[in-house]
């Protein structure tokens, strides 16, 4: 039997933050599935890298979007194509591309209804992800990382006796976790002021509190090693990245100040979220 963090899967059980207790092996097996992992693991049982990033930016915020619900954006309808094709190509049935120039057409309005708004895209959105996709699947260094290796691999630990959930896009058991991500941002090495030179996507790391979860999945997963694997949506150029030490400090940082934020407003109710504010001298 596989362990994960050290323990027995096929005995663990695991408290929710609604206190629910689930058995840990046969939940694994239920987060396979899409609708599991986001609609029943959502808001009220568990907390994810995700949700985490909400409770960094303003307990307000995180707890707008409790009531609020997940939703999927335009970003994450085009990175749900690009890892189906990447990550699960035998799932990739399950869309269905409709022949039309806009979405305010009623053949797409028709389509929409017929076979469900998450899995109906344009096909000019499958020739975009497609693109991204065949840069990635056509390069050595990328497709090497899935050697020996899972792909869409769930996880639920409890940290600081939270539950939280993730889902790893690519898992070498004792080795790493790599992430596949796009992004708009670019790939260009820059030289700073003090002579340096840094890729472009270090300030994507700061900017989405990539740092958070490639720390977290390391936890999550008991690796050593957190990748990503980065897609430029523009010019399809990659680039492959490790998280450094100081990288992965910043995410246990950033870890831990949201695990306390949560305990403190939602847990422990010690403010009100209505008297929240942030005060100073500027």
């Amino acid at each position: 039997m596989e362990t994960q963090k050290g323990y027995n899967i096929k005995t663990m059980k695991v408290t929710l933050l609604n206190n629910e207790q689930v058995d840990l092996s046969e939940t694994l097996d239920n987060m396979v599935g899409d609708e599991y992992y986001y609609k029943y693991l959502n808001l009220d049982r568990v907390l994810s890298y995700s949700t985490m990033k909400w409770l960094l930016k303003s307990p307000k915020w995180f707890a707008h979007m409790k009531k609020k619900g997940m939703t999927e954006t335009q970003a994450l309808r085009d990175g749900k194509l690009v890892h189906t094709e990447i990550l699960e190509p035998e799932k990739y049935g399950q869309f269905t591309f409709v022949d039309t120039s806009s979405k305010n057409t009623t053949k797409w309005k028709l389509a929409k209804e017929q076979n469900g708004a998450e899995t109906t895209y344009t096909l000019k959105e499958k020739y975009m992800a497609s693109r991204i996709a065949a840069a990635f699947l056509q390069n050595d260094s990328c497709v090497s990382f899935m050697k020996g290796a899972e792909t869409e691999t769930p996880a639920l630990v409890e940290v600081d006796g939270l539950a939280v959930r993730g889902k790893a896009d690519i898992f070498k058991e004792g080795e790493y976790v790599a992430d596949v991500k796009t992004t708009n941002d670019g790939l260009k090495d820059i030289t700073l002021k003090n002579g340096s030179s840094v890729n472009q996507f270090k300030f994507t790391i700061e900017k989405y509190d990539y740092d958070l979860q490639a720390y977290l999945y390391t936890q999550l997963y008991n690796v050593p090693d957190f990748y990503w694997l980065v897609i430029d949506k523009t010019t399809t150029d990659i680039g492959i990245f490790k998280a450094s030490e100081q990288t992965l400090q910043s995410g246990k940082d950033k870890l831990e100040a949201a695990i306390a934020i949560y305990k403190a407003f939602f847990v422990d109710e010690l403010i009100d979220l209505s008297q929240y504010h942030k005060e100073g001298t500027l």
